[in-house]
């Protein structure tokens, strides 16, 4: 699967090896971490807390402009509920993760573009990341 479409968009997208097309992030992944309390007598009456080391990565938000033939295939991973490795690359940072979709919307034709294929997707990661 590969994308026709040429943009400045910022980003790039890969899903299971497949390139996904040029993108904008929307919303940006929040990187959570949880905390454990560990108050005791010798707190003197004040909570203590210590992050508990398992950390929370958010669904990510963005905007592809992509080939027509490639949101077919979107919605196909979504009601599959694959489960695959997602690359996200800037040009600066790349992230790797295992996600699958849990949105998939196709954009109405924009009057500045009216060529271009776009589609709104959520990503939901899974577990591991790597960030470089």
């Amino acid at each position: 699967m590969t994308t026709t479409a040429t943009s400045n968009y910022g980003s790039t997208l890969t899903f299971s090896g497949a390139t996904i097309g040029a993108c904008q992030v929307i919303d940006f992944p929040e990187l959570t971490t949880d905390k454990l309390e560990t108050t005791n007598h010798a707190g003197g009456g004040v909570r203590e807390y210590i992050p508990s080391g398992l950390i929370g990565l958010g669904d990510i938000t963005l905007s592809v402009i992509t080939a027509a033939s490639v949101v077919s295939t979107l919605k196909t991973y979504m009601s599959n509920k694959t489960v695959a490795t997602a690359v996200l690359a800037n040009g600066v940072d790349t992230m790797t993760f295992s996600a699958f979709f849990s949105s998939v919307k196709p954009e109405a034709a924009d009057a500045t573009a009216p060529d271009a294929n776009k589609v709104t997707v959520v990503l939901s990661p899974t577990g591991a990341l790597t960030l470089s």
